[in-house]
């Protein structure tokens, strides 16, 4: 049965969205790079929260399911959004695979408006368990990723416990490398969209910044949602 589902655009400070993103079971350290956030609604209940932001950077599995390459990596990813956070709660059977297929139909269509990018592909990396606070130490091994699988997701395998950590000054600045809990990958492409070849990025440009910055404002006032 399709369900009432209803996303609505809202900054990652809403009181709302932070109230449920703290009770998600990966710790909230905040959102880097590109991002779009949604409060879902099933009728007139809000019922969680869904995200996309900026791809991983490099993982293998990934970096082979969409073909990215490493002379064309730092444009590339630009086309891939990664499904940060999904929390739901007391939802009707099936909903959860209900908004995810929504959510991939709305955020790619906000996030080529928003960044001048055409949407290739998802990805998803689900913890099998709990995190601690530093993130590195997992339980009680539970999730499977079913129901990104039930979206027609591929699952790639599992990542290799550790990442590389940028400063401020974000991939330009001195990286480290920390260990994290292992990770499924999981991943799909949207037919026909080839990866991007080009991009240029907001972080030096403040024409490109401003420009990015009233599209924002546009979206939100064009889906009339919260600010």
């Amino acid at each position: 049965m399709k369900l009432p589902i209803k996303l609505v655009l809202c900054k990652r400070g809403d009181p709302e969205y932070q109230e449920f993103r703290n009770k998600h079971y990966v710790s909230n350290r905040g959102c880097h790079g590109q991002q779009l956030h949604y409060l879902i609604f099933i009728g007139e209940e809000l019922k969680g929260i869904i995200s996309g932001a900026s791809a991983v950077y490099s993982v293998k599995a990934r970096d082979d399911f969409f073909g990215i390459t490493k002379e064309g990596r730092r444009a590339q990813l630009n086309s891939i959004v990664n499904n940060v956070v999904f929390r739901l709660e007391d939802a009707p059977k099936n909903a959860a695979t209900q908004v995810l297929s929504l959510w991939r139909k709305q955020v790619a269509r906000d996030w080529e408006f928003l960044y001048g990018v055409p949407v290739a592909g998802f990805e998803t990396f689900v913890i099998e368990g709990s995190e601690d606070d530093t993130g590195a130490v997992c339980t009680n091994k539970e999730r499977t990723g079913a129901l990104y699988l039930a979206d027609n997701w591929t699952a790639l395998g599992v990542t290799a416990g550790s990442t590389k950590a940028h400063g401020k000054g974000g991939m330009e600045s001195t990286s480290t490398r920390r260990q994290v809990c292992q990770k499924l990958i999981l991943a799909i492409k949207v037919k026909g969209v080839p990866l991007c070849e080009e991009y240029q990025s907001s972080w030096k440009d403040k024409e490109r910044s401003k420009l990015i910055g009233e599209r924002r404002k546009a979206l939100f006032t064009k889906q009339q949602v919260k600010g």
